[in-house]
């Protein structure tokens, strides 16, 4: 394969998915380390989490180009028609809304109908995807076409509507695209006139469904010979952009358990709109749909997992370049640092060795208390600790591949404007910690009060946090000015909190996460959800404080990008904070001054299995728990 990369300067430069071509994306992909094969597997499937996780990445991979590079047509396995949703019209046309219900919901049906089919006859149309040219397998398009398509075509006009004999069968393929835009559009045109009238408005056009028209289409699809017993997915990437009424359609596709003809592989962030159909009925798993959350708890197994996938992915991208050198080396270590550390985590080696050491392991001290306690030297010049070496960026990047990316562009761009041309074989130390501290103040500082909103700029509604009548949440893209502040304010507390935890004397102090001892309020529960959808926090579950009671709990994981804001070791984490919900609803309204109270309280905090610093109500505000997160 040539270098397609060559005459790029940066190796770390993204592109997004859609504007990949297939070769760039077969070379930059790794499928390993991944839940691909859950993924391809037939069956409903959604695929969850943040942006810059890879879903988009998959699907790309997916799409038949990619899978046609070292393959024809005839020997891939399946078919991945790409359906992207992020910049659909369909789902920003509030005016269907003054539908009655049920004319709402059979408009919508159409309208989806013919947008998704168009997007798969677009898809099928790329002629690079016929290598082996054969006329008889243009008869097949041909026979598609009149057999198939055209009989399903119910009241539209079907005038000029003709294939020439001779016709290549992506030729087919593009003219049928081409009616299927045309039906689209003059559905979004009858739907935009409600904009210029308050009367109703007749509806004279078609109207598709999934059952009656996607499903006869996509299974004589599979009779033409070079699709012949291959699975056919529909790769339907940003879900969470549809409305709530076009969401529960979809539910109703996924309902009708119709996987054996199509499976809907459907991506979105956190805030897919809910998980009913149209007539109420919930679609659950493993019965309908199977998941794949996007979203890794670092620690164990999958802590190990995405370093790896890490690596593969750095490891083309310095080959496509012609580096050729291990990530590890690439991005170097501050070598004196870790020296220091080393010679700590000696010290506690020795300790177990004398029968002195707190861990069942004679490295468990070592991997517990070392780092921690070489930032505890820095004596409040903590900001010295250096955040460098590839381990801690993976680390940093917090499960997303992006967030690793856009930092690795940044230093790559600002080692090579002082390598006076040289070729750029590693980045120092001092710039990955330069770049990384500037990112963690870029998130929080910059990033997070962007999508805050006065009452006076929002024009529909005052609040984000409302409901549909399944209870369901439906969310904004702008979010009112006290809850960004709220959640500002939460983070700066919670990480606040970890440094001061990670400065005592406790027997677990490297903590990155929290979760609420009590019954928590609406307002922290709110606040959580939207620092889940913005990314600012992660989600799993552990088990009860009252083990004896059995059951699991919310535990909520700040993104580790923020690390260096606090001084926070980003290498490992083993424990979690149960905390009271009046404490974070304190840290809401004053972080500052919730953290002076504790600082004054840290003498007190000598008991090792809990941490108790106040009297009275006061008492056992939070303690840490030793465990993996996730």
């Amino acid at each position: 394969m040539k270098d397609i990369n060559k005459e790029k300067k940066n190796p770390f430069q993204i592109k997004t998915p859609e504007a990949l071509t297939a070769e760039e994306t077969v070379s930059l992909f790794v499928d390993e380390y991944t839940e691909l094969p859950k993924i391809k597997a037939e069956g409903h499937t959604f695929i969850i989490g943040p942006r810059g996780t890879g879903k988009s990445m998959i699907f790309r991979y997916l799409q038949p180009d990619c899978q046609c590079q070292n393959k024809s047509l005839g020997e891939i396995d399946y078919l991945g028609l790409y359906i992207p949703l992020r910049n659909a019209g369909f789902t920003k046309i509030t005016e269907m809304k003054r539908l009655y219900n049920v004319a709402a919901e059979y408009l919508n049906e159409h309208i989806m109908v013919t947008f998704f089919m168009q997007k798969c006859f677009a898809e099928l149309s790329n002629q690079g995807l016929y290598t082996e040219a054969a006329e008889s397998l243009d008869a097949e398009g041909m026979k598609y076409f009149r057999e198939c398509f055209l009989p399903r075509l119910s009241g539209c006009d079907k005038k000029g509507i003709q294939i020439e004999k001779g016709e290549k069968i992506y030729s087919v393929f593009y003219k049928m695209s081409q009616i299927m835009e045309k039906v689209y559009l003059e559905a979004i045109n009858y739907a935009k006139k409600f904009s210029f009238t308050r009367e109703p408005i007749p509806y004279e056009g078609s109207l598709y469904e999934y059952l009656s028209f996607i499903i006869p289409l996509i299974e004589g699809i599979k009779k033409i010979s070079c699709f012949l017993g291959k699975c056919i997915y529909f790769l339907i990437d940003d879900a969470h952009m549809l409305d709530t009424l076009q969401t529960r359609i979809l539910n109703n596709w996924i309902s009708t358990r119709t996987s054996g003809t199509v499976s809907l592989k459907i991506s979105s962030q956190y805030n897919y709109k809910n998980y009913y159909t149209t007539n109420g009925e919930m679609i659950e798993t493993p019965h309908d749909f199977s998941e794949v959350d996007m979203t890794m708890v670092y620690t164990g197994k999958a802590k190990k997992k995405y370093l790896n996938r890490v690596s593969e992915i750095i490891k083309k991208r310095l080959m496509n370049h012609g580096i050729d050198v291990s990530p590890e080396v690439f991005f170097e270590q501050n070598s004196e640092q870790e020296e220091k550390i080393r010679e700590i985590e000696e010290q506690y080696k020795k300790k177990y060795d004398e029968g002195k050491g707190r861990g069942n392991r004679r490295e468990d001290d070592a991997i517990r208390y070392a780092r921690p306690d070489y930032i505890k030297s820095l004596s409040g010049n903590s900001s010295t600790y250096s955040y460098a070496g590839f381990g801690q960026l993976v680390h940093l990047s917090s499960g997303i591949i992006r967030f690793f990316l856009e930092s690795a562009y940044k230093m790559y761009a600002e080692e090579e404007s002082i390598s006076n041309g040289k070729q750029i074989l590693k980045i120092s130390h001092s710039i990955q910690n330069k770049v990384v501290r500037k990112d963690a103040d870029d998130f929080l500082f910059n990033d997070l009060p962007k999508y805050g909103r006065t009452k006076q700029e929002k024009l529909e509604q005052s609040d984000y946090d409302f409901c549909d009548e399944f209870g369901e949440e439906i969310p904004e893209e702008l979010y009112p000015l006290e809850d960004i502040r709220n959640l500002s304010n939460l983070i700066e507390g919670l990480g606040g909190l970890f440094h001061q935890i990670l400065l005592s004397d406790r027997s677990e102090r490297r903590v990155f996460s929290v979760a609420i001892s009590d019954q928590p309020s609406d307002k922290v529960k709110k606040i959580f959800r939207l620092g889940m959808r913005l990314g600012y926090f992660h989600k799993s579950t552990i088990g009860k404080k009252d083990s004896g009671s059995g059951g699991r709990t919310a535990l909520y994981i700040l993104n580790r990008r923020l690390a260096p804001i606090w001084t926070l070791d980003v290498t490992s984490f083993a424990g979690y904070l149960f905390v009271q919900n009046n404490i974070l609803e304190e840290a809401m309204k004053n972080p500052a001054s919730l953290l002076r109270r504790i600082n004054k309280k840290r003498d007190a905090d000598v008991l090792d299995g809990q941490l108790s610093m106040f009297e009275g109500n006061d008492a056992e505000i939070f303690y840490v728990r030793e465990g993996e997160e996730g």
